[in-house]
C-alpha cells in the first residue's frame, strides 16, 4: 500500500516551496505519496495568534484527502516551522475555539522541522501557549514524534546580518537565552526540544533558503536527516 506523507509549511511559506521536498520523497527509498497541504503567504499573513482555524481546516482537508486516495489508514506529518505547531494542535481532542479536530486518529509519526516548541512572539504566543498546554510533549503515546533542528547559526547582534537577524529571532521566542544561542537561524536548538520526541541536530542546516543553504526542503538537506523517515530505524537519543 502506498504510503501517504503530508507537508505543513511555515510561516509565510507557499506550497511551491516543498516541490523539490515532495519529488525527492515520491521517488524511492521513501516511495510516499505526497500531498502538500495548499496553505499560501497570504493565507499565513492573515493568520494570527486569535485564530488558527482556516489553516487547521486546510490540514484536516489534506489529511482526509491523502486517507482517501491512498486507502491508508494513517499518514506521515512532516511540519516546516510554525506548521509543527499547527500539526500538533491538529492532532488533539481539546476544543479550540469550539472545534475539535481529533487527528491523533489519522497520524503515525510527525516529524517537525525547526519547529519552536515555545515562543514569546505577539503573534503565536497564546497558539503555542494552548499547544503546550493542552497536549505537553510527544503527547499520544501512539504516535512517533520528531523533533529536528539545524545548527548552522550562532546570535550575534553586532555581527554579518544573518546573525544580528537570527538573534533578532531568538531573542524574540526564547528570551535572553537566545542572545548567544545557535540555531537554524529562526528557532534555537533549545525551542526545537520536545520533551518526549526525538531530537535531531544536523550541523549547517537552515530554516530557509533567505538564512543559507541548505535548508530543511533541499535534496541536500534532505539526505542529512532523511534516517527519520525509514519505519525500522528510529533515532536513538
Amino acid at each position: 500500500m502506498t504510503r501517504p506523507l503530508v507537508i505543513i509549511g511555515g510561516y509565510l511559506t507557499s506550497p511551491n516551496d516543498f516541490s523539490a521536498l515532495a519529488q525527492a520523497l515520491a521517488r524511492p527509498p521513501f516511495d510516499f505519496r505526497v500531498f502538500v497541504t495548499p496553505i499560501g503567504r497570504l493565507r499565513w499573513a492573515l493568520t494570527r495568534d486569535w485564530d488558527f482555524r482556516p489553516v487547521l481546516r486546510i490540514v484536516r482537508e489534506t489529511v482526509a484527502q491523502a486517507l482517501r486516495e491512498t486507502g491508508a489508514a494513517t499518514v506521515t506529518i512532516l511540519a516546516h516551522s510554525v506548521g509543527g505547531t499547527v500539526a500538533r494542535m491538529y492532532l488533539g481532542d481539546q476544543p479550540y475555539k469550539g472545534e475539535i479536530y481529533g487527528g491523533h486518529r489519522f497520524v503515525d509519526h510527525l516529524i517537525m522541522l525547526g519547529t519552536p516548541h515555545h515562543s514569546q512572539e505577539f503573534w503565536t504566543r497564546q497558539t503555542v501557549g494552548f499547544t503546550n498546554r493542552s497536549y505537553p510533549g510527544a503527547y499520544y503515546r501512539h504516535i512517533r514524534y520528531t523533533s529536528i533542528i539545524g545548527r548552522s547559526i550562532q546570535a550575534n547582534r553586532k555581527g554579518r546580518w544573518i546573525e544580528r537577524m537570527a538573534y533578532n529571532s531568538y531573542v524574540m521566542i526564547d528570551g535572553p537565552a537566545g542572545a548567544q544561542a545557535w540555531g537554524d537561524g529562526i528557532t534555537t536548538l533549545r525551542c526545537a526540544a520536545l520533551a518526549g520526541a526525538e531530537y535531531l541536530v544536523v550541523p549547517g542546516l537552515h530554516h530557509s533558503p533567505i538564512h543559507g543553504r541548505p535548508w530543511y526542503g533541499d535534496p541536500d538537506g534532505l539526505r542529512e536527516w532523511q534516517r527519520v523517515l525509514m519505519r525500522s530505524s528510529p533515532l536513538v537519543v
